[in-house]
């Protein structure tokens, strides 16, 4: 049989994939360009090409390149595409969707597009049964992290007892854990937007993970966003984040709050430790930061599996031999796809943020293929439509936008107490 000839269809902007997948200290993308994966960034080509251009162009590219595998990468609460379009490529190609933070888009979004593809990779223990539970097949992926990144430092002292990295406001939970231990006399020191050390850079970031003794990783996400603001139930997620693997990766020690699936990634309390409540927290902080042999013999373990499992260059290879191997295996079955009201509406409410898009710059060929599926499916979310206009329009007015936003943020909550 022929060898894998993959594209990767994402929105990449100077070598770096933009999204919540991907980000520019992972090397991911360039790992993927030395196994001779194509490349190309569907929003450039819907900005160049539009609605129906840009599914021609893909067929067409599809088609000179002799791809026989495709991954689609979108990126947070986008509807570029028709699922019909994937099911249509299904049946020459095998077709992969590429999703990590689906603690906040599968239910609105992804198992729906999911019903198109071949193969939903992600990052979540909890998705991988609810896409099986579909008839999707599932794995997971977390193979992101580069060891000449992440990476030790010899000889540095430890002189910092507990530290963060990352944001605190609007992540539930955080706040209040972190106050808790400074309430309980514990030496922490926060780094990020709003926190005390502020905004550091990378290099930073890894001399702050390797002079810790203890790094703390949270795993609530942010309660709501555009598409999930009737879901307050969310706020009660719980997901696997980056921080577990880049610190590992640099040799420190991790207590991590609990999220479903962590065991499966590190062996806890060998190569990780979790926490579940905030007085388990403070417990575990006070005993680590006295047995100092017993932790590092967790971050030195949690080091090696971390080298061993999670190197981006290791990982890619494999991951593309999972995708062959599975490709060389299908079967073509056509698939079955539901649609459900409140993913018609959003993906109807999304042309409208396209057809701003194509009106700011003079492309109304492009508006009126938008307005042909608006009229076709008749379900606008005028909320969302909001959000867009003060996107999208008033960038040129900050200090309107900032006005317009905050009352539309009150009216929102003012909503949710009634």
């Amino acid at each position: 049989m022929d060898k894998l000839k993959l594209l990767f269809l994402s929105a990449i902007e100077n070598n770096f994939v933009i999204n919540s997948v991907i980000n520019s200290s992972s090397n991911f993308l360039e790992a993927l360009l030395s196994k001779d994966v194509l490349c190309l960034n569907y929003k450039e080509l819907y900005h160049n090409y539009g609605f129906n251009g840009v599914h021609n162009y893909i067929r067409e590219y599809i088609n000179e390149n002799g791809i026989n595998s495709m991954v689609f990468c979108p990126g947070a609460c986008e509807f570029y595409f028709d699922l019909h379009f994937f099911e249509e490529l299904r049946k020459k190609i095998y077709v992969v969707m590429f999703r990590l933070d689906t603690a906040y888009s599968y239910d609105v979004r992804d198992q729906y597009y999911a019903q198109a593809m071949d193969l939903m990779i992600h990052g979540d223990f909890i998705v991988l049964l609810k896409s099986r539970e579909i008839g999707i097949d599932s794995i997971t992926y977390w193979g992101y992290f580069d060891p000449v990144l992440y990476h030790k430092i010899e000889n540095l002292p430890k002189d910092i007892d507990v530290s963060f990295i990352g944001q605190i406001t609007n992540k539930i939970g955080r706040l209040n854990y972190l106050n808790y231990l400074l309430e309980n006399n514990i030496n922490i020191k926060t780094f990020g937007l709003h926190s005390q050390g502020g905004i550091i850079s990378f290099e930073k970031k890894i001399e702050i993970y390797n002079k810790t003794k203890i790094n703390l990783s949270f795993s609530s996400i942010i309660g709501t966003n555009w598409l999930t603001r009737d879901y307050s139930i969310h706020k009660r997620k719980k997901h696997i984040t980056s921080r577990p693997f880049e610190v590992g990766m640099c040799g420190g020690f991790v207590l991590c709050e609990y999220a479903v699936g962590l065991e499966n990634l590190f062996e806890i309390g060998k190569e990780i430790e979790i926490f579940h409540t905030k007085e388990e927290l403070l417990e575990k902080v006070r005993y680590y930061l006295e047995h100092e042999k017993e932790r590092e013999d967790i971050a030195r373990r949690g080091w090696e599996r971390a080298i061993k499992d999670y190197d981006v260059k290791l990982c890619v290879p494999k991951l593309l031999a999972t995708i062959d191997e599975l490709r060389k295996k299908k079967v073509y079955k056509p698939s079955e796809i539901y649609l459900d009201k409140e993913f018609i509406r959003n993906y109807t409410t999304y042309r409208l943020l396209l057809i701003i898009r194509f009106i700011k710059a003079g492309k109304w060929k492009f508006v009126f293929e938008e307005l042909k599926i608006i009229l076709r499916y008749r379900r606008v979310d005028w909320y969302q439509l909001r959000i867009f206009f003060i996107e999208e329009i008033l960038d040129n007015f900050p200090r309107l936008k900032s006005v317009l936003k905050a009352i539309l943020e009150r009216n929102k909550n003012d909503k949710f107490h009634k």
